[in-house]
């Protein structure tokens, strides 16, 4: 899916009209690089008095409520855990487990600063492309962690003395420009210590310059503030408050203030499920111009808003090579004559008009195509271009049940057109200074600045319903009572008002991909096969216990589909007919062009030819060939149209003299009758 456009505002931030900007915008990334910058302090290593992985059960979802892919996004079978290192440890931990199947190619490191090693820095785990080793090496440390738990206290040994931060931000600069510069590179910062240099206006400076250094580099740092103990609070003013921030420079935007987290648990988890979100990988429907007026053209991208996910084709690798490397796929097209290899230049395509006549020597008309002959055909000659005609209001152009298609999300192409970003917001800004925007009750945006192009039905696809009433069981004003009661009504706007809740698709997962590549990382690891979770099954048990009493109440007053008249129930079931149901003085139907294509033909008749002769004879049509020839035969001879010679002929006769009925054998494809006399 697409990313929402930000505020026009923020395109047009430091953009002179005159100046050609190379702007790089966060969708071009096609794969993110994440550097986990954990400080070890004292209070990180020790024991948590109050845990944080208690959450009060939500039975039933919310729009507030955690979503299902957040309600364990950090999983980990066993005990809670007792540090935050190690709570942060488990969400790199679910992060790489979950990167591995979605986006392989992302890189992810681990870092400790605050440490009492070299520079007051230890390397956990270098960037590097996530593999099923690095999980499977963490996964062990964390389960020894688990067992001992002074192992990442010793592991992790904090210095005495003040951290170098500065450090911190040359090790992520580093690393992300000489293994990963075009990877969108971001750093996890999570740290309780709201003052690491102890007041050292020198190493404040340092720090500062080394944060510029990233933010100058598009290198983003993602903060986790908590604060040391559950009775005490983070200050951002002593030191990240002035560090992480970032004023607004003639060039680009500022960096707001961080926020500090009150419970670290929540606040992973809500990483973890944010990039869940964005996983879904974006999908380019078109890139084609934009026309704006006469001799003014931008150009735009078409996203996809929304499509099926579905499993990820698996890659073909070379077993007889080190390490298995992936099959380059080729097609080679080959003549079929000489067995010559063809160049797509020399292919043409040709659609055929008529068939082959041998007796008269005619062929078939082969009328050549190329690819520009063919895709003029599709666009009737002209380029592919979205042209804008004018302006109209919102309301009452777009009716919901107009809704044909879904809608695409573009975005301005600047690698194509030159200006085509300043053109684009200022289209935008006129368009919404024409509209107000939708705020909510905080006063944020409730829909994203942007323009979706919603395909409109054509006028013969809109049809009117021919339906010209309905049934109603709303009681009718008389002059009696002139306002009735309608308990009926009543009891439905009582079911009705537990349906406020809005519908978050976020909160339910897809429980079969989720089940196939939660499996697929069980096996990559070792791990027990994880048991389905399906999130999307209703729950019964709270539903009867909010709205049974009313829903029962509501079907006794409304029984089901009895008060329209006009309606008939169906069912699955087969109908059967009974033979003495038919009217004595209907006349029999007409069997004879069947009775003479059975003496014909006989056990080569079709089966498409038995049933319809059994549904005009009123017989059922279900069973195999040899069920359905028995039936027919048996018709005819109870009826007195299978007494011919030919089947007198065919019929053996037994010592009593009474003739058997016609019995089918497959063996010789004929009707025969089999004599059961006893040797």
């Amino acid at each position: 899916m697409s990313r929402s456009f930000g505020r026009y505002e923020e395109w047009t931030a430091g953009v002179d009209s005159d100046d050609e900007d190379d702007l790089q915008e966060d969708y071009r990334y096609t794969k993110d690089s994440i550097l986990w910058c954990i400080e070890a302090t004292p209070t990180m290593l020790e024991p948590m008095l109050v845990s944080s992985s208690s959450h009060p059960s939500d039975p039933t979802p919310t729009s507030t409520a955690i979503p299902a892919t957040q309600a364990n996004a950090v999983v980990w079978k066993g005990a809670a855990a007792k540090s935050k290192m190690e709570e942060c440890l488990r969400a790199a931990y679910a992060m790489m487990k979950r990167k591995v199947i979605a986006s392989p190619k992302d890189h992810v490191g681990i870092a400790s600063s605050h440490g009492d090693v070299g520079d007051n820095c230890y390397l956990l785990l270098p960037l590097q492309q996530i593999s099923a080793r690095n999980i499977r090496s963490l996964k062990d440390l964390l389960e020894k962690a688990e067992a001992d738990e002074s192992l990442l206290a010793k592991m992790f040994r904090p210095n005495e003395g003040q951290n170098v931060v500065a450090n911190v931000f040359s090790l992520a600069n580093n690393a992300f420009r000489e293994l990963t510069p075009s990877a969108n590179n971001r750093a996890y910062w999570v740290t309780d210590n709201d003052d690491p240099i102890k007041g050292v206006e020198q190493l404040f400076h340092v720090a500062k310059a080394k944060r510029k250094d990233l933010e100058d580099m598009k290198f983003h740092i993602e903060t986790f503030f908590v604060p040391p103990t559950f009775d005490s609070h983070f200050d951002l003013n002593k030191f990240y408050g002035d560090v992480i921030t970032l004023e607004a420079d003639e060039e680009g935007e500022g960096v707001a203030e961080p926020v500090v987290n009150l419970d670290l648990r929540t606040a992973l988890e809500g990483m973890i499920t944010a990039m869940r979100t964005k996983e879904s990988q974006k999908r380019v429907a078109f890139k084609i111009p934009f026309v704006l007026g006469k001799d003014l053209s931008i150009g735009i991208v078409g996203y996809n808003m929304i499509g099926e996910e579905t499993k990820k084709l698996p890659t073909k690798v070379d077993l007889n090579t080190q390490g298995g490397q992936e099959v380059v796929s080729k097609t080679v097209y080959r003549d079929s004559e000489t067995g010559a290899v063809l160049d797509k230049k020399d292919i043409k395509k040709y659609f055929q008009v008529g068939r082959d006549d041998f007796e008269k020597g005619t062929k078939a008309a082969k009328i050549f195509f190329n690819e520009s002959d063919v895709r003029k055909v599709k666009t009737l000659g002209r380029p592919p271009s979205l042209k804008l005609l004018g302006f109209k209001p919102r309301e009452g152009n777009l009716r919901f049940w107009e809704t044909v298609k879904h809608s695409y999300f573009i975005y301005p192409d600047e690698d194509r057109y030159s200006g085509s970003t300043r053109t684009f917001a200022s289209l935008l800004k006129t368009m919404l200074n024409k509209d107000a925007e939708v705020l909510n009750a905080a006063g944020v945006a409730t829909q994203p600045n942007g323009i979706h192009v919603c395909q409109l039905p054509f006028a013969d696809d809109i049809r009117d319903v021919a339906i010209d009433s309905t049934i109603s069981v709303l009681r009718k004003s008389t002059e009696e009572d002139e306002d009735p009661e309608q308990p009926e009504l009543e009891q439905a706007l009582k079911v009705i008002k537990y349906f406020s809740k809005a519908y978050n698709p976020d909160m339910y997962p897809n429980p079969a991909l989720n089940y196939f590549y939660e499996t697929l990382a069980a096996v990559a690891l070792d791990e027990e096969i994880p048991e389905p979770d399906d999130r999307t099954l209703p729950l019964y048990e709270t539903i009867h216990a909010r709205i049974g009493k009313y829903t029962a109440k509501l079907k006794e007053l409304v029984p089901s589909d009895q008060v329209d008249p006009a309606r008939i129930k169906t069912s699955n079931k087969k109908r059967v007919i009974k033979k003495d149901a038919a009217d004595p003085n209907e006349p029999p139907p007409d069997l004879s062009e069947f009775v003479d294509d059975l003496k014909q033909y006989g056990n080569k008749l079709t089966v498409a030819n038995l049933k319809a002769a059994l549904k005009l004879m009123g017989e059922k049509t279900s069973g195999n060939k040899t069920e359905l020839m028995e039936r027919a035969v048996g018709y005819l001879v109870e009826h007195g149209l299978w007494e011919d010679e030919k089947a007198k002929n065919e019929m053996d006769v037994e010592e009593d003299g009474e003739e058997k009925k016609p019995r089918i054998v497959n063996k010789k494809r004929k009707v025969a009758i089999e004599d059961d006399e006893e040797d």
